[in-house]
């Protein structure tokens, strides 16, 4: 009986152009062509494929993959985990580098105890839908450890109106209600925009004239661009984005699997 997943390479293959076989089979041949005649050089034999050989070690090697289609999926499997490594090694390379920036920030915003012994990271964005399921989770989290200590990263990537909101939610450290205005901005329902932004932070008592003076100091967009730069160091693609134990976790993640990497932190 066959393999289940057999039934299944048809369909993903289906994805891969007839284009990208055709240059993945001339790289292959151009690489067998090489080896072969780097192995004659060696044996100090001048030998030249003449354009009808070449033609048919193309052919041959076309005819494999057309037989073979599981091979690119390989090859593309293994180029990509060897990328994902690759990634892995340089993020946790500049964790450690920018500790500092991470952890010991004295303008980041808290959730938890901020005196607490166990430290994670949150870069997020107020559009991103998965940001608001993670707040739960992490409202949750610390609830239930209270040694957990939650910084959090505004990192608008997702257009103006995350900007925006990022700008308003930092001017309110100003009036002390970051965390209310950022939980109320977080977890309202419908689409963000600029009348919600204000609507809300009026409806949590902020000064709305002052926020808007206060969004445009320049201290605002330093912040955020210090954030935007330390997310680039650290590769980071997308919101929401944990730092534990020395390790990016990028999505949303349940609260029983933020629980198992925060008790191997502890």
């Amino acid at each position: 009986m066959k393999n289940r997943n057999t039934y299944f390479l048809p369909q993903k293959l289906q994805n891969i152009s007839l284009a990208f076989s055709k240059v993945f089979a001339l790289l292959v041949a151009t690489c067998l062509i090489n080896l072969l005649s780097l192995t004659h050089v060696q044996a100090k034999e001048e030998v030249a494929f003449s354009k009808n050989q070449t033609d048919q070690i193309f052919t041959l090697i076309e005819r494999y993959i057309d037989n073979n289609p599981e091979v690119v999926l390989r090859a593309l499997e293994k180029i990509q985990n060897k990328e994902k490594e690759e990634i892995a090694s340089e993020q946790k390379r500049q964790i450690n580098q920018n500790k500092e920036l991470l952890f010991s920030n004295p303008t980041s915003m808290i959730l938890g105890n901020p005196k607490g012994k166990i430290s994670i990271v949150e870069f997020f964005d107020y559009q991103c839908g998965y940001c608001k399921k993670m707040l739960r989770v992490l409202i949750e989290a610390t609830k239930n450890n209270p040694e957990l200590r939650v910084i959090l990263k505004e990192y608008p990537i997702l257009g103006p109106i995350s900007l925006t909101a990022a700008q308003a939610s930092l001017a309110s450290l100003k009036q002390n209600k970051y965390k209310d205005f950022h939980q109320s901005l977080m977890l309202m329902n419908g689409r963000i925009s600029e009348r919600a932004i204000f609507k809300i932070a009026k409806e949590v008592g902020l000064n709305i004239k002052k926020l808007k003076s206060d969004m445009t100091d320049p201290e605002i967009f330093s912040m955020i661009n210090s954030t935007r730069e330390l997310g680039q160091k650290l590769a980071i693609r997308g919101t929401p984005a944990l730092v534990i134990n020395n390790e990016i976790i990028p999505g949303a993640i349940s609260l029983n699997r933020l629980q198992n990497l925060v008790s191997k932190e502890n």
